[in-house]
């Protein structure tokens, strides 16, 4: 299951950003991803609200939350946000079949 990682790196980690490197964080999140049972798909620095998104392919939510709370107790990101993916097909076809019976409250 792909989750993406939007994270805001601590007031620390910017004044320490001429001590590291892409490659260095890089290989931090793969040991994220790989502690949580997956992988790293893409990882990117940005800007705006977030410094970094990274893609990975984690076995569930449960794993993405884990990893998440190891990150956030590093110190290394002030927030981490996540965004898991969903079926888009699946997804309308289950709002098609609730709808058919569902109605407001008062409309029932």
């Amino acid at each position: 299951m792909k989750f993406l990682f939007l994270g805001t790196m601590s007031a620390e980690s910017v004044s320490n950003m001429h001590t590291t490197s892409y490659d260095k964080r890089r290989k931090m999140a793969d040991i994220v991803a790989k502690g949580a049972g997956g992988n790293v798909l893409d990882m990117t620095f940005c800007q705006g609200i977030y410094d970094m998104v990274a893609v990975m392919d984690l076995p569930d939510a449960s794993s993405a939350i884990g990893a998440k709370a190891a990150v956030l107790a590093s110190g290394a990101y002030s927030t981490v946000d996540i965004l898991s993916e969903f079926d888009l097909d699946r997804a309308g076809t289950v709002q098609e079949r609730v709808s058919s019976g569902y109605r407001a409250v008062g409309s029932e």
